[in-house]
């Protein structure tokens, strides 16, 4: 078994977009994300190296909500697939937030006029309420209460 990582702790998780306005308007006004930093027409040669894309140029912006941060990206070159992941995919597929009322939020979705895979549902026997919202892009953000306090991944619950 390989050494573990002592000191990693969480930092970001990474989204490219087509219509990068349209995701700042989504994670900013929606979500309440506020603009830790942003650069347009990033092309510097070392940022080609890291992402293994030579010649890449972005636009790009760092979000902070609380703790947590969204890394968005605008590839210009070059342009990727468009087409939206499937939840089955392989990979990263969704990022979840913890609401306190996942009905008001998906009530405030709807009349934001986002596309919400379903209404919330009831999982895990009861422990939890979640619903999957497609953001303009078709990225998956999920939404869940925790009506178990108790329940594995709930806030403040740990499993050392």
């Amino acid at each position: 078994m390989p050494a573990r990582i002592d000191d990693a702790l969480m930092h970001h998780t990474a989204l490219s977009v087509h219509d990068f306005d349209r995701a700042l308007r989504f994670y900013t006004g929606f979500l309440g994300f506020e603009v830790e930093g942003e650069m347009d027409q990033r092309r510097e040669p070392a940022l080609a190296t890291v992402v293994g894309l030579p010649g890449a140029c972005i636009r790009w912006a760092m979000l902070r909500l609380g703790s947590q941060r969204i890394e968005l990206f605008k590839y210009y070159e070059p342009v990727g697939d468009t087409q939206p992941r499937r939840q089955c995919d392989l990979g990263y597929n969704h990022i979840g937030f913890v609401v306190s009322d996942v009905d008001k939020v998906y009530e405030q979705a709807v009349q934001a006029g986002y596309a919400c895979v379903s209404p919330p549902q009831t999982l895990r026997n009861g422990a939890t309420r979640a619903f999957y919202l497609a953001e303009p892009e078709g990225a998956v953000t999920e939404f869940i209460q925790f009506l178990d306090a108790q329940a594995p991944g709930a806030p403040g619950e740990r499993h050392d």
